[in-house]
């Protein structure tokens, strides 16, 4: 009885350290010379690169408001859902202009 509440208490805390680890967005990090990105992962493997990247452009767009300036798209890096719960992503590399 006490080994199979260990194993599932081990199964549980693995469970929650990997969820631990999703970032759902870095938020606006500078990259230098004016411009920055904004990395937005999706929570399931089923969530669409697409709709990460409408997320970073969103909040990039955002960003450069509060700056009282435009948003200039730069690049994009879309990465699908992989092995091993290797959730989606977009990264946006834009400037404020």
């Amino acid at each position: 009885m006490k080994t199979q509440t260990c194993i599932r208490l081990a199964l549980i805390l693995t469970a929650a350290m990997a969820t631990g680890c999703a970032v759902p967005t870095t938020g606006v990090i500078p990259r230098g010379d004016d411009m920055f990105t904004v990395t937005r992962q999706g929570s399931s493997a089923w969530v669409s690169t697409d709709s990460l990247k409408t997320a970073a452009l969103q909040e990039a767009d955002m960003f450069c408001n509060s700056r009282g300036k435009r948003m200039k798209f730069m690049y994009n890096k879309d990465i699908p859902a992989g092995p091993l719960g290797r959730w989606p992503e977009s990264e946006v590399l834009f400037r404020c202009e």
